[in-house]
């Protein structure tokens, strides 16, 4: 058996943003908040769980219910980067960074979303 959502774009660009967030969250957070560390590290892996575990199923609705829980555990790892921005454990540039990708992570999310909706 093929596992799709290995092919969706989303999911791919979802992944190089997770290894590269829990780069940061390694570099930089762990050692001074190890709870905040594990909690942008679940919700980043939510992100591509839900898209893997949505696309499973062959119900579109149900498929675009999992989409919305990647877009919203997205903004749980904005949330947590900036938390770690105010407490000084990561540069303004990182966050910025992370913020763009986050925001493209998204777009991309909400239209593959609006797209099973119309189906």
């Amino acid at each position: 058996m093929r596992f799709r959502f290995k092919n969706f774009k989303v999911y791919q660009d979802s992944k190089e943003s997770c290894k590269s967030c829990c780069d940061i969250v390694e570099k930089n957070i762990r050692s001074r908040d190890k709870e905040l560390a594990s909690q942008i590290e679940r919700a980043l892996n939510l992100i591509m769980l839900n898209i893997a575990e949505g696309s499973a199923d062959n119900s579109h609705t149900e498929f675009a219910r999992f989409l919305e829980i990647s877009i919203r555990s997205v903004y749980e790892v904005v949330a947590g980067f900036d938390l770690a921005l105010l407490y000084g454990m990561i540069r303004s540039e990182q966050d910025e960074k992370i913020e763009s990708e986050a925001h493209e992570l998204v777009k991309q999310l909400s239209a593959f979303r609006g797209s099973l909706k119309k189906s």
